[in-house]
């Protein structure tokens, strides 16, 4: 089993929670994020004055998918996500050593 965090700009999380649904996977969970990464000194425009975005509010999605199902969700969120802009976000992966249905006792793949 595989943790996949997904960092995106909050435009693209309804698009990206339909695509990840529509496609059977589920245990979804979101937050509202705020960071930076290379472009950190970025200049923008709000009524008429320059001023220094320091953090960019994002949203961050949580989810645990079986091995065999990670290059495909990670193509679902890369394909959705991508503008070809700066700022599209970052997909990250962690391996998970197990997971616990609290309910029901049932452990690994089972329990997601």
């Amino acid at each position: 089993m595989k943790l996949i965090k997904c960092i995106v700009p909050n435009a693209k999380l309804d698009a990206l929670k339909e695509t990840l649904l529509n496609a059977g996977l589920q245990g979804l969970t979101i937050y509202d994020v705020k960071g930076f990464g290379i472009h950190r000194s970025q200049l923008t425009q709000k009524v008429s004055r320059n001023y220094l975005v320091e953090f960019q509010p994002r949203c961050m999605l949580e989810l645990v998918v079986e091995d065999h199902n990670l290059e495909k969700t990670i193509k679902l969120i890369t394909s959705t996500a991508k503008t070809g802009r700066l700022n599209d976000g970052k997909v990250f992966v962690l391996p998970v050593e197990d997971a616990v249905r609290i309910r029901t006792s049932e452990r690994g793949e089972a329990a997601l």
